[in-house]
């Protein structure tokens, strides 16, 4: 007995190895896992408390509650300006992860191919792979990891069928320029491509950086996936709701993926993505003053260790230091740091070939925890020395 040849065409995701082995670890410092430290804010819990005691406890229409739909349709205007119509456009699903999934599953066919900018988070290759498609690796460099579109162009095939684009940027913390990304975007129009862009981060700027949506210009809309998630913004990650936005053509096919992957979203996390939406704002300035915060304080305390380099990331929360001098592998780095100092964190290989010479260090998590982590790498490179 075996299992099917596209499981076995992937492997488990190397972040999450790390965290289930860090979990049985006493005494870790964290700063591997990709989520918010902070609690969901009070009124979205209550908002989905409230939708407990209310009977919202069954299935709802499998692209999700239309009043939600209709609220994620005001804030891509307002905020993004994408124009999408909630009712054939828009579609709730169990997070981001589904989001990408179903998109992915309704686009693309075997054989196709899909450009993936490394380096990038794990799971765009898996679900690649789980559609039978392609992933093509195109890598970007230090220190500003922004995508050139001549050597995208150069991995443009006759096979090829989408660019994925992540901006903010996991692992690297980039954010990509309007006009980069307009650039990308000329380029996958002249090829007949579609570009899916995984927009979860982005709130989470800095310096005053601006995202950009590229489904905001009428010209790339029809051929653009937009993906977006409550996870990173409202602290939601436990709740499993996110969204896709895209023509109908493609909705159609994505609804069908989901429905037959989770029917629906939970539907007490749509009432609380709805309280999201349409409560008060001032929690994500809040919690974003104090990712500045916990920023400014980690790479400051890299940058003083020999041989780790740390460009401050324009978004996310995450530090992608080069430890390249240090002569190890990020691999054997992450490891000795996790067995001698016990502290958590990613090595830049886990994002692909791209990431080597880099490890992760995600700082959403407390200044204490941070300085804590910087004194136990301190320790640790001084013996290693």
């Amino acid at each position: 007995m075996s299992v099917s040849k596209r499981v076995q065409s992937i492997e488990p995701s190397p972040i999450r190895k790390i965290i289930d082995l860090a979990e049985t670890m006493p005494g870790i410092i964290g700063l591997h896992a990709g989520e918010p430290d902070f609690p969901t804010p009070k009124h979205i819990v209550e908002a989905g408390s409230r939708a407990l005691h209310d009977g919202y406890t069954h299935y709802t229409h499998g692209a999700g509650l239309l009043q939600l739909r209709e609220a994620i349709s005001r804030k891509l205007l307002e905020e993004n300006g994408i124009e999408a119509n909630p009712k054939t456009e828009i579609t709730a699903t169990a997070g981001g992860f589904a989001a990408i999934f179903a998109a992915i599953q309704a686009t693309i066919n075997p054989g196709d191919e899909v450009i993936v900018l490394q380096p990038s988070w794990p799971s765009y290759a898996g679900f690649v792979k789980l559609a039978d498609g392609v992933p093509v690796f195109v890598p970007l460099h230090g220190p500003d990891f922004e995508p050139s579109t001549a050597n995208v162009k150069e991995r443009i095939s006759d096979r090829t069928r989408m660019i994925l684009v992540n901006s903010p940027n996991n692992p690297t913390g980039a954010v990509y320029s309007q006009s980069c990304l307009l650039e990308l975007t000329k380029l996958a129009k002249e090829h007949g491509l579609l570009i899916l862009t995984d927009e979860v981060y982005e709130k989470i700027v800095f310096d005053g950086n601006k995202h950009f949506s590229i489904a905001s210009r009428s010209e790339f809309r029809d051929f653009t996936i937009t993906v977006n998630s409550f996870s990173k913004t409202y602290a939601m990650t436990g709740w499993r709701i996110g969204y896709v936005v895209a023509n109908d053509i493609i909705t159609n096919g994505i609804r069908k993926m989901h429905g037959y992957m989770a029917s629906c979203a939970p539907a007490s996390a749509q009432k609380a993505a709805l309280e999201a939406l349409s409560g008060p704002q001032d929690c994500i300035d809040e919690m974003n003053d104090e990712y500045q915060r916990r920023r400014d304080l980690i790479v400051s305390g890299l940058n003083d260790i020999d041989g780790f380099q740390c460009t401050p990331p324009k978004g996310t929360f995450y530090a992608f230091p080069s430890v390249s001098k240090l002569g190890l592998a990020s691999a054997r780095i992450a490891e000795e740091l996790l067995e001698q100092a016990k502290l958590a964190c990613i090595p830049g290989s886990a994002f692909g070939e791209a990431g080597e010479g880099y490890l992760r260090l995600s700082f959403a998590t407390s200044q204490r925890n941070i300085q804590e982590a910087l004194a136990r790498i301190r320790t640790w490179h001084a013996q290693y020395k």
